[in-house]
């Protein structure tokens, strides 16, 4: 949990089945990994930051984060019960729209007895939609800039959607990443993790979770002098929000961040449907938008955005970049604080003679957002973090968001988006073996 791949010292690291050197991403990436393999029909992940998102996005397959309270919780297990700053949410993971509608008509409210309080007893609706649907798509969410292949992604989205008649409109200025982020962290780091690393026992603790813990409990004074350094001499006005927002903090403090959540919800709603946006994520009274998800190399992770958005600037990262580069899950936990309900499709795959670094990304420009973050992954020469060689035939996945409690809404213009991209792409049921058999 809290990382983007799988590993531990019983079982050891899961792998991407579509490239053994990169992650399959997590925590929901055994899962994830299993269904790209057709190795099962449904499968069940959690969500409080991208666990259910980053692997579908990974991996190739299709997930529905639901809105919290959806899906009954009963049974699950979580290394840190009873906080309540952000609302974990379980959701549906298969290998079609059809497979997760299939899953939420037969779940969705069920009054079975043995759902817990907080299940919503509202049943499966039918969504109606108009012929002509409006998207939002944006690719920079403010902390980290879409690499090619996620950007891509979005963009042949749009293409898709316009030649079906449909209306879709670029959001600038998307900015609400980098503030989310903060009051996630600052939520979930008031006892410096010790809960959620309490069930460790003599266990190691994985690498890939060493920033966000070990940060946290950084003394104030050396917390004080590397923001200091962070901001003034790295010039990095983003990444040094998240690292004062991470520590142990009093109850008060932790109230006062509730405070912030719910503020920033109240105007991330109003200004997504009345001002920013200016009605451009509406369909039916429903904000959409388009995003994108890349992949990380094993150990790492990297992503892409939209409102037909791409799972964050990820196409799957490799076994060095989780570690390093876990704040740019800034693009899905963006849409945990919101409550947002959040689908996952896969869009397309990593092409190296489409998906190269330029100057647009090779050169920090106002859209960059986070600077080290940048600097990590599109300007280290090794090509560690981003290179797209190395993830040829990788697939790119889009998030497509929606308005709380719509649920079935988001089901509905995933299907729309999957049609609109052509079901002969490479997705879906025996997909990767056949792909393994040609290769």
């Amino acid at each position: 949990m809290f990382s983007f791949e799988c590993c531990n010292p019983l079982w050891g690291r899961t792998v991407n089945p579509h490239n053994d050197a990169y992650t399959c991403g997590g925590s929901s990436g055994g899962e994830a990994a299993l269904l790209a393999l057709d190795g099962a029909v449904f499968g069940v992940g959690s969500d409080i930051g991208g666990s259910l998102r980053i692997p579908t996005g990974y991996c190739g397959i299709y997930a529905l984060k639901p809105t919290a309270g959806r899906l009954s919780l009963t049974g699950t297990r979580s290394p840190s019960s009873g906080d309540s700053g952000i609302q974990v949410t379980m959701g549906p993971m298969g290998r079609s729209v059809d497979d997760l509608v299939l899953f939420c008509k037969s779940l969705f409210g069920r009054p079975d007895g043995f759902a817990d309080y907080k299940l919503i007893p509202t049943p499966f609706r039918d969504a109606e939609l108009p012929k002509r649907l409006r998207f939002g798509y944006y690719t920079s969410d403010g902390y980290t800039k879409s690499s090619p292949a996620n950007q891509r992604a979005v963009i042949e989205t749009v293409e898709a959607l316009k030649k079906q008649g449909h209306e879709c409109i670029e959001i600038a200025d998307f900015n609400y990443a980098t503030e989310a982020t903060a009051i996630f962290l600052g939520l979930t780091s008031s006892d410096g993790y010790r809960k959620l690393t309490s069930h460790l026992g003599p266990d190691p603790m994985e690498k890939s979770i060493w920033l966000p813990v070990y940060g946290s409990r950084l003394p104030s004074l050396v917390r004080s002098v590397a923001a200091w350094i962070v901001e003034s001499v790295l010039g990095d006005s983003k990444f040094v929000t998240f690292l004062r927002a991470a520590r142990t903090k009093s109850f008060r403090e932790w109230s006062d961040f509730s405070v912030k959540r719910d503020q920033f919800i109240q105007g991330f709603y109003d200004k997504a449907r009345f001002k920013s946006l200016q009605d451009s994520l509406r369909v039916s009274d429903s904000p959409v938008h388009l995003k994108g998800l890349a992949s990380t190399p094993v150990g790492w992770h990297h992503r892409s955005r939209s409102v037909t958005t791409s799972n964050a600037s990820w196409t799957g990262r490799s076994r060095r970049g989780v570690a390093q580069l876990n704040s740019i899950a800034s693009s899905t936990i963006l849409y945990n604080l919101v409550d947002s309900p959040v689908g996952v499709i896969p869009a397309t795959f990593v092409d190296p003679s489409k998906d190269a670094l330029t100057k647009e990304w090779t050169q920090c420009g106002p859209d960059a957002g986070s600077v080290l973050m940048h600097n990590f992954m599109y300007k280290d020469k090794t090509g560690k973090y981003y290179n797209p060689e190395a993830m040829k035939g990788m697939p790119v996945g889009i998030q497509i968001i929606g308005k709380r409690f719509e649920d079935e809404k988001v089901l509905a213009m995933m299907d729309v988006v999957d049609n609109a991209l052509g079901k002969e792409r490479g997705f879906g049921p025996g997909s990767l073996l056949e792909k393994s058999s040609q290769a």
